[in-house]
Formats: C-alpha cells, sequence, structure tokens
C-alpha cells in the first residue's frame, strides 16, 4: 500500500484567453477542480497500485466534493474534519505558466495520524507544502518516520522554492537530515536551492544524507538526472510534448507515476519512464487531470 500523507484542497482554476488587462476584465474561462501536490499524487497513483490519501478537510461542501472525487479515481480516503476546505486559485497564461494563490484552510490542521491508517503502508510520500504549518508538518514527519521504523520507505517532494524560504533554508536541510528519505524528488531550481544537485553533479548536502538515498532531479522537459549516494547513476531522457496544454499537476504525476513503477519492480530507470509517460498524459489535459483509462493509460 502507497500512503500519499498531506495536502488537499480545491483549485480554482482560471485560463487567462487573453493578456491580463489591469483594473477591467479578462476574458478567461474558470473551472473547479481537486487540488493539493498529495491529493494529486493519491488520484494519479490509485488507478495503477492500491493508494490510501491521509489529510484534513472542513466539514464542508469543498471537502466533500474534494473527498468524493478522490475516492472516484479508487483512492482509500482517510480524512480528518476540522475547519475549512482549503483553496487555492491558480492563473494559468496562454503559454500554460501558472500563478498560485493559497489559502491552506484545513490542509494545515491534520492531528497525528491513527495507527490503524498506516498499519498496512510500506511506502509513504510526503510533499513539502504540507510543512508549512502545524500541526499538519508534525503530524506528517511523525507518520513518516513511524513507517520508516517499521521497514517501509520514505518518498519526499520537495516542492516549491518559496515553501523552503518561508521554512528557512538550514531548518529545512535539518529536517530533511533527520527524516533521511528513500527518494527525494525535486525541480532543478529546488534542487539547486538546497544545495542537493549542481549542474554538473550532487551538490553538497546530497552527500550528507543516507548512502541509500535516490534524488529525482527533474528539469521539464531536459533529461531527468537520477542520483544515488551522491552520485550521478542515471540521466534519463524525455521523450517531447507538443501539444501541452496546462503545467498543473505534471509534477505530481510524474511522482505517481515513479512510485507506483518503483514500489512494484524496484528499477530506477523504468520508474522513470513511467513517471515521464503518466507527466506526458497530464501536461496534455486541463488541470491536474489525464484523460479517461479508456484512452492508452500509461
Amino acid at each position: 500500500m502507497i500512503a500519499v500523507i498531506g495536502d488537499v484542497v480545491q483549485d480554482v482554476v482560471v485560463w487567462q484567453q487573453e493578456p491580463m488587462r489591469a483594473a477591467t476584465d479578462t476574458q478567461s474561462e474558470i473551472t473547479y477542480t481537486r487540488g493539493g501536490s498529495a491529493a494529486n499524487v493519491a488520484a494519479f497513483a490509485a488507478p495503477r497500485h492500491p493508494t490510501r490519501f491521509i489529510g484534513c478537510v472542513g466539514d464542508d461542501l469543498g471537502g466533500h466534493v474534494v473527498s468524493e472525487e478522490l475516492a472516484s479515481h479508487g483512492v482509500d480516503v482517510r480524512v480528518q474534519i476540522r475547519g475549512s476546505t482549503g483553496t487555492i486559485i491558480v492563473l494559468i497564461d496562454a503559454q500554460g505558466e501558472r500563478m498560485m494563490f493559497p489559502s491552506r484552510g484545513a490542509s494545515g490542521m491534520l492531528e497525528r495520524i491513527a495507527p490503524k491508517d498506516l498499519a498496512d503502508v510500506d511506502l509513504v510520500h510526503l510533499t513539502g507544502y504540507s510543512l508549512q504549518s502545524e500541526p499538519t508538518a508534525t503530524s506528517v514527519l511523525d507518520a513518516a518516520k513511524r513507517v520508516k521504523r517499521r521497514g517501509g520507505k520514505v518518498s519526499f517532494d520537495i516542492s516549491s522554492v518559496g515553501m523552503i524560504d518561508l521554512y528557512g533554508l538550514e531548518a529545512f536541510q535539518r529536517m530533511v537530515l533527520d527524516l533521511a528519505p528513500d527518494v527525494i524528488t525535486a525541480n532543478e531550481d529546488e534542487a539547486a536551492l538546497v544545495d542537493l544537485a549542481g549542474p554538473d553533479g550532487a551538490g553538497g548536502f546530497l552527500r550528507r544524507l543516507p548512502a541509500s538515498t535516490v534524488l529525482l532531479a527533474r528539469a521539464g522537459s531536459r533529461p531527468t538526472r537520477v542520483f544515488r549516494g551522491g552520485e550521478l547513476v542515471h540521466v534519463v531522457p524525455v521523450e517531447p510534448v507538443q501539444d501541452v496544454r496546462d503545467l498543473t499537476g505534471a509534477g505530481d504525476a510524474f511522482n505517481a507515476g515513479f512510485l507506483v513503477s518503483w514500489s512494484e519492480q524496484g528499477d530506477l530507470v523504468r520508474a522513470v519512464d513511467q513517471a515521464h509517460a503518466l507527466a506526458r498524459r497530464v501536461l496534455r489535459c486541463p488541470g491536474a487531470s489525464e484523460p479517461s483509462r479508456g484512452a492508452a493509460a500509461a
């Protein structure tokens, strides 16, 4: 069982149909979707492998909608109820690039996770977004350490340069050292800021982690570099995507594709290939979504 622990919100996605016009109307298309990096990973992984989502939502319409939407993908949904469900405004320009305006709400109110929700978990995935506030940060890290003590594995997505700035770089690095994840996934900006991987090889911080730690250094359309124990072990090319609709959720799809393949087969290169394949599906769709499973699933 894969467990994904952390943020779930309602996304209000605004696609600009023209350049932004100050102090007046800008033509746009607006939709409401399930969001949150952790929830997205769970939704992409569950149709392919038994997956549980653990998080917190409000006792409100938004909480009910996102919980039911996750369940519709086959996710085993275990949510605590308190506060108001978080919301993120996602503004997408004509090139598919996005700006986000988050109000985390109940996603920051997750309390200690019950032992029964972790009992059958052998791989847990965390997102950096879940470390922005208490009690969620402590609850998420505690759950990961409990799974690891039982012999399970931990995957950690750094998530955001802005989140690292908010957390504080030194404090963030101490947290990662204490967590000692089996897999770290990051884009090139995040990897550079934390000193995980420079342009020509592993950064100094990665060498302070256990020798078994795997870093997946994503680089958009350029090859993903895979490091183990501070050494570059694989460079996995990315197949071009010509018809990109929306970048939202592509990194989450990468993580889901990797976790499913890695947990089932343990082959790093194959797992990264599967991660790229699922990300390609999502890049062609609006929001954090993919074509129906009837259409050539990854």
